[in-house]
């Protein structure tokens, strides 16, 4: 009882002071006009008071100390209830002890009695006579409290009527969650964020500030200023108690904040994403206008701007599906650390990341940015949750029926003379009236479009004379917008299209001087080349390599991977100099890192930062570009060497396992191949793009993409006069595995293992290397599909002729290890080779450091097995345990994985049935891998699922998990059993009904 009694005074306190506080934060907030300061359990009395230390609670008091509130804290536990009497002795007292008080509050979490709850509707009264009347009779019962009420005086009964009992029904929890929530709103009015640790950190200091006055400190006065000040504790104090700043964290490529302030746009974008809002529904609002316009600042600069009101703001790449993706692989892997870059296709990656930003208890901020197509991206739109979106879009039919829009418009006069200014005006020179009036007529002329401000800013500060050649710029301009007339974008401002064709000129001009020929013409190169790439984060060395470089003096050097560009006083060429030509035009932007985003990958050292740096571009820049060029200009020559450079990068981060950076790249593919088709262009190298892109697809669980480019490759290479049989082996090979991982049955893939045979028996003399990697994996698809469905003719008789032809050629690393797998692969299952050799066999296969990673994972699995099988559950664990880093972040094919979870599967629930408690440690890392959420990808044949079933099933009785028994039984019960009615599936049938005997025993007890 003592216990009980010690925990229910602390939590009165505790309610007591959290109450205190939320008093505190309504004077701060303005609520309560006249405070100065709170009186905390006040010992005095004040004017003329009856002296009642346990009367008052706190006070909120005046000037002078004259009381605005006299206040009562009554707490009890659950189910306690506040009778009318009780609260009438305590109003009484209350009254008595602060005469002069204006209000007096009693705040109670206790069930008010209904008679107490007509007590607060008669305490309204102002007439003191009638007051006492009713009093009377509603305390008839209670003689000591009638009494009581008798004996008070008409102005005693005047200060009952300004008393109040204040219900409170909320539990602590909800108590703290709305303290915390109402501070970081009043610090983020003052533009003082916090986040939600550093909220509970604020809530908790404030709580002991008022217990310190409590306990007698600074004589129990807690003014409000002094409240003020602890409220609005320096941000970088905050985050230094806490380790870093748990609020305004910016994730992915957000712009700097931009320098020209607009903020009535700003204002009208808070107003559509803050009027009327509703709890955990997200509310969005679409940002529109035209290319150049200002919607990415305007976002940025909001962004920017209310960074303290969010926990975290999300950036988001929508320019197509691609980086879309891109975006959010970059967003999943921030929210979802543990599961790091986890493979998983489009629809999966929606749903994942839409679930983990609903569960965010904080507040966030998403800005979808350059989104087109409205119908497409709404799949991807977070619903619930606690957090907002901004949409921007120069596609404004699209999101005509969107009920909240912003449409961005044309700079004032004012804002667009000020950019002119920011960008012309140097410290050292005064603005003048001639100034003023330069750049005014400047930006009339540009229509106030702030790209084209920008463009002749960089013009006029290129030529050195400023503002005092806004003159000659602007009659430069007029002829080229009369020049160009008609190929000007509909609703777009001539002297944009034309201040963008003069940047160009510069650059154009510069080429032809010998002191600047070779960056200014690599500048011009670059800039066409960035016109048929995605237009946000085009790695600049790319760029650069692949308007400078063409592919015979590539391979004529011998080197492999990215070509990057050295900055040396012996290279003509300065990638930092042809950068710098092409921004002081205004014609592109630094853009974010290539590796930004991807916090959680550790770079090894060989890797080069040059690579990850990056520019972006402007889509009208690109529209007027490509405008011009696609009339006259070499473009199979242009997109066949950007094509060559881009799949050499894409294939060196697939081959390094490089994910997040290999996402970031296949926008840029995409949008060549997307260029290269809409002008009718194939080239050898737009096949192997293609074939790269689809590899990118494939690697990452994308089936249906991945086969939409090997198809487009396998077209190109087709349509060729001359046959290329080398590339059309490769690209044939990974069509045939992707068709088989989608279900295709074997006689289906006949005419593409046909083609492939044909092939390799062509250039069998010629690259015998390359024939051999390509019909080992043949061999290895094919070994792993006649398992679970019986050859027929065609395909046994294919069968044979592929191992004829690699048995007469000489093998490789590749074939080799390939047919040491399919070697213990046999072994394993018609049991020639005693388990320990077949072990030793996999050791020795692992301890070769040239086996490629994703034929060592079919390794390691394999090893688990034959551990498995002679029952060495520890060494089980242990290679199940290098599986389950595979399967939780692996990019590659799961098939693998699938096999060694139903074989050691197999081995350990029989165990389970022999009550073998030594693989009990199996069983449980098993089901770790089953119930990863990438686990689905294990279940790819049909009887899979319901063998996962029965696994799990084991696990939840093996750890006593009875809600979960309980769920696993019933959809074990539900599951069609009859996928185990096959002889060979006997252990099965007798794991799965043993599952469910020992499941019905353990919830009957």
């Amino acid at each position: 009882m003592a216990e009980r009694g010690g925990q229910a005074a602390a939590f009165g306190f505790q309610y007591q002071y959290l109450v205190t506080l939320e008093e505190l934060l309504a004077t701060a907030e303005g609520l309560r006009p006249g405070v100065r300061a709170a009186l905390i359990e006040p010992t005095c009395t004040i004017g003329g008071a009856v002296h009642d230390t346990d009367a008052i609670d706190f006070d909120l008091v005046g000037d002078g100390r004259s009381p605005v509130l006299a206040a009562q804290v009554k707490s009890g536990g659950p189910g306690t209830e506040l009778s009318a009497p009780a609260a009438f002795a305590v109003l009484v007292r209350m009254i008595k002890a602060r005469p002069r008080a204006k209000t007096y509050s009693l705040i109670t979490n206790m069930r008010l009695h209904a008679k107490a709850v007509h007590l607060n509707r008669l305490l309204g009264l102002t007439d003191p006579e009638e007051l006492r009347l009713k009093l009377a009779t509603l305390l008839e019962r209670s003689p000591k409290q009638e009494e009581n009420m008798h004996s008070l005086s008409h102005d005693e009964l005047l200060r009952l009527s300004r008393a109040r009992i204040v219900p409170d029904s909320r539990e602590p929890h909800e108590l703290r969650e709305h303290l915390r929530e109402r501070i970081r709103r009043f610090r983020s009015k003052q533009r003082s964020g916090l986040g939600l640790r550093s909220a509970g950190r604020m809530t908790n200091h404030l709580v002991s500030e008022i217990f310190r006055r409590a306990c007698g400190e600074f004589d129990g006065v807690l003014t409000l200023d002094e409240f003020r000040s602890e409220l609005l504790t320096e941000s970088t104090h905050l985050a230094h108690d806490l380790g870093n700043f748990d609020w305004g964290i910016m994730v992915g490529p957000v712009p700097s904040q931009p320098d020209l302030p607009r903020p009535e746009l700003l204002a009208r974008m808070h107003r559509a994403l803050t009027e009327s809002p509703e709890d955990r529904v997200v509310r969005s609002c679409a940002v529109l206008g035209l290319s150049g316009i200002g919607k990415t600042s305007a976002a940025a600069a909001y962004a920017h701007d209310v960074a303290d009101s969010y926990d975290q703001i999300f950036w988001l790449d929508a320019e197509s599906d691609a980086a879309l993706v891109a975006s959010y692989r970059i967003l999943h892997d921030w929210l979802a650390p543990q599961h790091e870059q986890a493979s998983m296709d489009s629809g999966v990656l929606q749903n994942r990341v839409r679930s983990l930003l609903s569960a965010l208890p904080g507040r966030w901020l998403m800005v979808v940015d350059n989104a087109s197509d409205r119908r497409r991206l709404l799949p991807w739109l977070p619903t619930s949750g606690r957090g907002q979106v901004i949409i921007t879009s120069t596609n404004q039919s699209s999101w005509a029926t969107h009920p909240r829009r912003v449409n961005v418009a044309q700079l004032t006069t004012d804002e667009a003379v000020s950019l002119v200014r920011l960008r012309l005006s140097a410290d050292d020179v005064l603005w003048s009236e001639t100034h003023e009036q330069a750049a005014t007529e400047l930006v009339r002329n540009l229509e106030h479009w702030p790209l084209a401000i920008e463009l002749a800013c960089g013009y006029l500060a290129g030529c050195g004379l400023g503002l005092a050649e806004v003159p000659r710029y602007l009659e430069i301009i007029r002829g080229r917008a009369l020049d160009d007339e008609q190929s000007v974008p509909p609703d777009y401002p001539r002297t944009l299209v034309a201040a963008i064709l003069v940047a160009l000129q510069r650059i154009g001009r510069a080429a032809k001087d010998e002191r600047e020929q070779d960056t200014s013409s690599a500048a011009l190169a670059s800039i066409i080349t960035a016109s048929y790439m995605a237009s946000r984060q085009i790695p600049l060395q790319l760029l650069v390599a692949a308007a400078v470089l063409s592919k015979e003096s590539v391979l004529r050097s011998g080197l492999k991977g990215p070509m990057v560009m050295v900055e040396s006083p012996g290279n003509s060429l300065s990638v930092l100099e042809i950068h710098r030509a092409l921004r002081s035009e205004s014609l592109v932007q630094r853009g974010e890192p290539l590796s930004a985003g991807a916090p959680h990958r550790q770079d090894g050292p060989d890797h080069n930062h040059e690579l990850d740096e990056t520019i972006s571009i402007n889509e009208i820049v690109q529209h007027v570009v490509r405008g011009r060029l696609e009339g006259s200009g070499d473009m199979e020559r242009i997109l066949s060497r950007a094509a060559f450079h881009t799949q050499g990068w894409l294939a060196e981060f697939i081959d390094n396992e490089d994910e997040h950076r290999m996402h970031q790249l296949v926008p840029h593919a995409q949008s060549l191949a997307g260029h290269a088709l809409r002008l009718g262009i194939s080239s050898d190298d737009l096949a192997v793009l293609y074939g790269n892109l689809g590899g990118a697809h494939f690697r990452t669980g994308s089936l249906d993409e991945a086969r939409i480019c090997f198809e487009s490759e396998l077209a190109i290479l087709m349509a060729r006069t001359v046959p290329a049989p080398v590339l059309e082996l490769k690209t044939r090979v990974p069509l045939v595995d992707l068709m088989r991982k989608q279900g295709a049955r074997l006689d289906e893939l006949v005419p593409n293992l046909k083609r492939i045979r044909e092939l390799a028996l062509q250039i069998a003399e010629s690259r015998p290397a390359d024939v051999v990697n390509a019909v080992a994996n043949v061999l290895a698809m094919l070994r792993t599909a006649t398992h679970r469905e019986v050859p027929g003719e065609p395909v046994a008789r294919l069968v044979t002729d592929l191992r004829a032809l690699a048995e007469r050629l000489p093998t490789t690393a590749v074939s080799e290890f390939l047919a040491d797998i399919e070697r213990i692969t046999q072994a394993l299952s018609d049991k020639k080779l005693p388990d320990h050799e077949i072990e030793q066999r996999c050791r020795t296969l692992l301890d070769d450091p040239r086996l490629p990673v994703v034929l060592r994972i079919n390794v390691i699995a394999l090893l688990a097995e034959a551990l498995a099988f002679q029952k060495c559950w520890a060494g089980t664990e242990a290679e199940l345990a290098k599986l389950a880093t595979f399967a939780t972040t692996s990019k590659l094919d799961p098939m693998p994985i699938a096999t060694a979870v139903h074989n050691v599967g197999l081995q350990v629930g029989m165990a389970f049935i022999q009550n073998d408690i030594a693989a009990r440690p199996v069983l449980r890392k098993l089901v770790e891998i089953i119930n990863h959420p990438d686990g689905e990808r294990l279940a790819r044949e049909p009887d899979q699922p319901l063998k996962l079933l029965v696994l799990r099933l084991l696990g939840a009785v093996d750890r006593g998990d009875r809600t979960e028994i309980k769920a696993l039984l019933a959809a074990l019960k539900a599951a069609d059993k009859s996928l185990l009615n096959a002889a060979h599936e006997i252990g099965w049938r007798l794991i799965a009904s043993v599952a469910a005997m020992t499941a019905t025993a353990a919830l009957s007890d």
